[in-house]
């Protein structure tokens, strides 16, 4: 109970000057909550609970106080997933493989996250083939020109599909 007590007490009293985001960070870490939700000794950033979690810090960052992000929070309804086989579906590249779609959109396509700079080169490149490869009709591709916040260059590979570059390989 002491351990808890020492933890809250700081957030508690610094909450009015905490930002969302930090005091999320703040309990990830005290908590070792990654740890915890994926029983691994070192959390994979790649895994689909550590993303979630990543995606819950970012969309907190855009709020200047926890009672804000609360009361943006408390927006959200809580209803059915539909059953409905004719809609958008949102995954992952790794989700997708071995299913086919009539449009696909592979959004994101900047360096550092379309490769990625701690991925393999070839693995990557397959990953995206993948993606690319799930569209029975249409395909789009798109990056954006920010990222985070800052300049984002294209991935390598828009330019390798466009013909500007010809592909990188590792040795």
């Amino acid at each position: 109970m002491r351990e808890f007590i020492q933890l809250i007490d700081p957030l508690i009293s610094d909450a009015d000057t905490l930002q969302p985001a930090e005091l999320i960070q703040l309990l990830r870490n005290a908590l070792d909550y990654d740890r915890f939700i994926t029983d691994d000794d070192m959390p994979s950033p790649d895994d689909v609970k550590i993303e979630n979690l990543n995606q819950l810090v970012m969309a907190a960052a855009r709020f200047n106080s926890i009672q804000a992000f609360i009361d943006y929070t408390e927006t959200f309804q809580d209803e059915a997933v539909s059953d409905n086989r004719e809609g958008v579906r949102l995954m992952t590249v790794h989700r997708s493989k071995g299913l086919e779609f009539p449009v696909v959109f592979l959004v994101g396509m900047v360096e550092n996250s379309l490769p990625s700079k701690k991925g393999n080169l070839e693995e990557e490149r397959r990953i995206c083939f993948v993606a690319i490869s799930r569209a029975m009709k249409l395909l789009y591709l798109s990056h954006s020109l920010t990222y985070l916040g800052t300049a984002a260059k294209r991935s390598i590979f828009l330019d390798e599909i466009l013909g500007n570059v010809q592909p990188q390989t590792t040795a």
